[in-house]
């Protein structure tokens, strides 16, 4: 019987813990456990998976909203697995400020736009003979731009004062990466942030629509 509050407490904490952040959980979670399947095989296996769910141009051309999904859901290499406790925590944050459906539609946006952004950069700079041909199978699998685009989204959250250096920072943070090492990749974090910096503006005005709309119907 003593046990009963003790189980009372960890049901309650989980609850708790669940709550706002279920979204989150359960897609680090499914992160988790396919990446490290695919980490268990061996390294010429690993390769193989991971480029046959890569959003590259070859897959996209023959397979495009399957690899869109699929990629969303492996990180390679497994370092990379220490982006999901960011992932919950961000996405976390998204949901129990917006709910479930803006959460899931930031991340979709995200990770979808920034891909097909990175797609059409690599086309050009193939078009202009200015990239090596091998970007067409080149591997890019991960979490990264969904949560890009919602710590973006989250500038609409902070405080006004802190607004705008929010922004620039994630900016600075995201084009001194790209400045550092300018490959596609960076190049679709940095777009992954504005697309939510661009949901942010969304969000914020019309947050402040309805506010507006609210005080003249009160007059």
């Amino acid at each position: 019987m003593s046990d009963a509050p003790t189980d009372s407490r960890l049901q309650t904490t989980l609850a708790r813990l669940w709550r706002g952040r279920d979204v989150g959980l359960v897609y680090g979670l499914v992160v988790t456990v396919v990446s490290l399947w695919v980490g268990l095989h061996s390294d010429a296996t690993v390769r193989r998976l991971v480029e046959g769910v890569s959003t590259n141009l070859d897959n996209m051309r023959a397979s495009p909203l399957a690899v869109l999904a699929a990629s969303a859901f492996v990180v390679s290499p497994l370092t990379q697995l220490l982006l999901v406790p960011v992932v919950v925590w961000v996405f976390g944050l998204v949901q129990r400020w917006l709910g479930r459906t803006a959460l899931i539609a930031i991340w979709i946006f995200g990770h979808v736009g920034a891909t097909l952004f990175v797609m059409a950069m690599e086309i050009n700079a193939l078009y202009r003979h200015i990239a090596h041909f091998s970007i067409v199978v080149k591997p890019d699998v991960g979490v990264s731009y969904g949560l890009a685009a919602a710590v973006g989204l989250l500038a609409a959250r902070v405080p006004r004062r802190r607004r705008l250096p929010y922004a620039l920072a994630c900016l600075g943070v995201m084009g001194a990466v790209f400045a550092i090492r300018p490959d596609f990749t960076a190049m679709g974090h940095l777009t992954a942030v504005v697309i939510g910096l661009g949901m942010a503006a969304a969000v914020h005005g019309g947050h402040r629509h309805r506010h507006l709309g609210g005080v003249g119907a009160r007059a």
